[in-house]
């Protein structure tokens, strides 16, 4: 556990594949404040009390695994620097990038880790180690909604159909937007079981839509994707009519379906995840666009393999199920 005094800060995630032909950002697949821990200290430069920072840059295969590290900036010790390029290389898993075309794309990522011999700080780490760097701006960045158009008021847009219908839903989309910050493509992902409210929050998506655009790498505006809601509630009776704010209905509990996952994830003698599926019955266990527990992995991760009775390494099959179920309560005991 990486505790106070040594950190690992976020500088910048840098480019994935060609900017302009990317539809989905590449991502670390595990904790970046779980690359390097206070164990991970070389001890001459512990005993010699040796601190700096080192900045590196990994290229990021489209299989999410890194293929080569650079020290971009020197911490002034020569094992410090060696250290952190041996250990990310090892630890470090992404899930690649996805483009236009649906394809797995690679690209690279900028990071720091400052060493700093532990109890020493003057100023507090998190537990994990992670936090963002202030002074830098991490790219590539999504796109950022205007507050403005996060306060739209259902009321003032609902379809008349449906207000006469009394229909209300949460509308979940995929909102595609272009470089200028513009809604250019809407996708229902999960329907508020009205067509008629479904298609309103997509045409008010393009119509009162309003992004800062995501940037690439370089800060340079560009398409990006984004997973939003849109929640159509019916004005409160006796309030004045459409003048008043729309006042959400309450709210589904989450497990209300009945339900079940399995995962199934084949580690390899290696401790390469060669393998992983997910199925699922009713809503348990879903993701927004598409995404799976599998997801978290990256494309064929590497972790410790497991070993049999003698110490040797073994291929194994992890089975993961799950099942939610929903019965009457019991009766209160008198």
């Amino acid at each position: 556990m990486l505790q106070p005094g040594m950190a690992i800060v976020l500088a910048l995630a840098a480019a994935q594949g060609d900017a302009a032909d990317v539809e989905k950002g590449m991502a670390p697949a595990t904790n970046p404040g779980s690359w390097v821990t206070n164990d991970d200290y070389p001890a001459s430069a512990m005993r010699e009390e040796r601190e700096g920072t080192t900045g590196f840059q990994l290229t990021i295969g489209a299989d999410g695994l890194p293929t080569g590290c650079d020290i971009i900036a020197p911490s002034g010790h020569g094992d410090l620097d060696a250290v952190t390029c041996q250990l990310i290389m090892q630890r470090a898993r992404f899930t690649p990038g996805r483009n236009a075309r649906g394809e797995a794309v690679g690209g690279t990522y900028s990071n720091r880790i400052r060493w700093q011999i532990p109890g020493k700080g003057t100023y507090p780490v998190a537990v994990a180690g992670f936090g963002l760097d202030p002074a830098q701006e991490s790219w590539p960045r999504g796109a950022i909604p205007d507050d403005a158009f996060k306060r739209i008021d259902p009321a003032a847009h609902y379809p008349a159909a449906a207000r006469a219908a009394r229909e209300e839903g949460v509308v979940h989309m995929e909102l595609n937007i272009d470089s200028a910050g513009q809604v250019a493509g809407c996708k229902v992902n999960e329907s508020s079981l009205s067509a008629t409210l479904d298609e309103a929050a997509c045409a008010l998506m393009r119509s009162e839509g309003k992004f800062l655009p995501a940037l690439d790498s370089d800060g340079k505006p560009t398409k990006g994707i984004v997973a939003a809601t849109f929640q159509w509630s019916l004005p409160r009776e006796g309030t004045g009519g459409d003048a008043g704010v729309s006042i959400p209905s309450s709210a589904a509990f989450p497990l209300g379906e009945p339900g079940s996952a399995t995962m199934t994830v084949q580690v390899g003698a290696d401790g390469r995840v060669v393998d992983c599926r997910f199925s699922n019955t009713g809503k348990f266990g879903a993701a927004p666009n598409g995404m799976t527990p599998c997801d978290t992995f990256g494309a064929q991760a590497r972790y410790q393999p497991f070993v049999d009775e003698n110490g040797k390494k073994v291929a194994k099959r992890v089975i993961l199920q799950s099942e939610l179920t929903i019965e009457d309560a019991p009766a209160a005991a008198k």
